[in-house]
């Protein structure tokens, strides 16, 4: 019989409750006081760099500091910070229950009223830690955790912020799960109580409609749901409803508050909202004012920095039952023609080996593509092109003469496992074809001279190479640009 696993003298480790790309949970046995506790480890794949290792490790201790502060029946309880062998753990409250997202996979559309109860009860823990001082950043159905006899418990306060407390990334990128981010948010103003509470809102939306209000099939798309389309409610009851619009109510400064959704959710919970007031004017759901050009740009430059950040915003586990988030053929044609800003993406026939590549054509990088090695990274600059067959192998330094820039970047699915299945050529270059038209509209105004630029996607090679330790395929799609007559560029176009 094989010997149990013990931690730190004193937690034996009894089973795996769940497993995701930075980690595990195990069901243990705390020999000392003699309870059963969940033991959170933090295990990264093979490949993550050092920095990186560093801020889950901060995120893990973090999380530990937000609980301790906290005293409140709906938040975990955090008991221990253990350090063992280079790896980092935390002991926690082991709460037996499914979270609302799984609740709602299974069981279909949430009951209005058993829905107030869950959310009088996830106010109470935003209540908690609002009045000290900390933001939960990610409020979400996976992070609800419901026990079967009703009672809820809000996790992962790993990217909670307290308000003297600079935010934690490695790269300034915006931390959070897209769908459920309010507008004001997006827009580029800091966490809040009430964007929590917009959060709250889309939270019981999603568990009483069955489906998310605004996710979408790409990070893009959803940003422009969230500032342009108001939740279709269906099931949910009118009272409920109510809650639901005034906590999504676009001005952050008129949105419903705690104080105001407690009174609302509380008479759906007794039974008694037949003496409900009518729903104020600001509450009452607006179709959204037509954006100018410009504000779709700068949507669409945060959407960049979104998607930068993504490496540490979560790993949810891929849902097999639900393929909305990227096709999962193998496609080998290129996708449909495109409007760019500057003209349409052609598809001209294969290139020899040693032509240079067009603007606005999809090329593939990485393990057998036609860049076959890439080594830039954020917006830095190559003195190479990009040639058929060629590799980019080294950066120089941007202020100098250079011959191309990576612009942007984006890892269409950021929120899936590593392992997820490779979605084909033809999406990755709908998606490339999209996204970095849109990136090189925020750049193009300021350009003094005349750019060429394309998007490079991952050869299936390469992102199945994930886990190689030695060389870790990448996932992402590349945004590249260069001037159109091809001479050198001198100073970086990314501000």
């Amino acid at each position: 019989m094989q010997q149990q696993r013990v931690v730190a003298n004193r937690y034996t480790l009894l089973a795996e409750l769940g497993r995701g790309a930075m980690g595990v949970v195990w069901r243990a046995q705390d020999q000392l006081l003699g309870r059963a506790v969940a033991l959170k480890e933090l295990h990264p794949p093979q490949g993550v760099a050092p920095g990186e290792v560093a801020v889950m490790e901060e995120r893990m201790l973090r999380e530990a500091r937000t609980a301790g502060r906290l005293n409140h029946p709906a938040v975990v309880t955090v008991h221990d910070v253990i350090r063992e062998n280079g790896r980092t753990y935390l002991a926690m409250e082991l709460v037996d229950a499914a979270d609302l997202a799984t609740v709602v996979q299974r069981h279909g559309p949430r009951d209005s009223v058993w829905m107030a109860g869950v959310a009088l009860q996830v106010l109470g823990a935003l209540d908690a830690a609002h009045s000290a001082g900390i933001v939960h950043r990610d409020v979400k159905p996976s992070n609800i955790m419901v026990r079967p006899d009703g009672a809820v418990k809000l996790t992962d306060f790993g990217i909670a912020q307290a308000m003297d407390d600079p935010r934690l990334t490695t790269n300034g990128g915006i931390v959070g799960s897209p769908a459920y981010m309010s507008p004001d948010r997006l827009h580029g103003f800091e966490a809040s109580p009430a964007s929590d509470l917009w959060a709250l809102g889309v939270t019981i939306a999603h568990a009483v409609e069955g489906i998310s209000p605004f996710e979408r099939t790409s990070t893009a798309s959803t940003l422009h749901a969230i500032m342009n389309e108001p939740p279709q409610l269906r099931l949910a009851s009118p009272a409920l409803a109510q809650v639901i619009h005034g906590l999504l109510t676009v001005d952050p400064s008129r949105r419903m508050t705690a104080a105001q959704a407690r009174s609302l959710l509380v008479p759906i919970v007794q039974g008694s909202t037949a003496q409900l007031p009518p729903m104020p004017q600001q509450f009452v759901p607006q179709q959204p004012k037509k954006k100018s050009p410009a504000l779709k740009v700068a949507a669409v430059a945060l959407g960049a920095v979104l998607l930068a950040g993504a490496a540490f915003g979560g790993y949810l586990a891929l849902n097999p039952e639900n393929t909305s988030a990227a096709p999962t053929g193998d496609g080998t044609k290129q996708g449909d023609q495109a409007q760019g800003s500057s003209g349409e993406w052609s598809e001209p026939a294969a290139l020899p080996i040693g032509a240079p590549l067009p603007s606005r054509r999809i090329a593939t990088f990485g393990r057998g593509g036609d860049v076959p090695e890439w080594n830039l990274s954020g917006t830095q600059c190559a003195k190479d092109f990009l040639i058929q067959g060629s590799g980019v192998r080294a950066n120089v330094p941007c202020e100098g003469p250079h011959g191309i820039q990576l612009f942007s970047a984006a890892t269409p699915l950021w929120d899936k496992p590593k392992e997820t299945p490779y979605p084909g050529l033809v999406w990755l270059a709908d998606f490339t074809k999209s996204y970095c038209t849109e990136q090189f509209k925020v750049i193009e105004p300021n350009a003094k001279d005349a750019l060429g630029f394309t998007g490079l996607i991952p050869t299936q090679q390469e992102w199945d190479a994930w886990n190689d330790a030695a060389a870790p395929g990448r996932q992402e799609i590349l945004c590249v640009l260069w001037k159109a007559d091809r001479s050198p560029l001198a100073g970086s176009l990314v501000g």
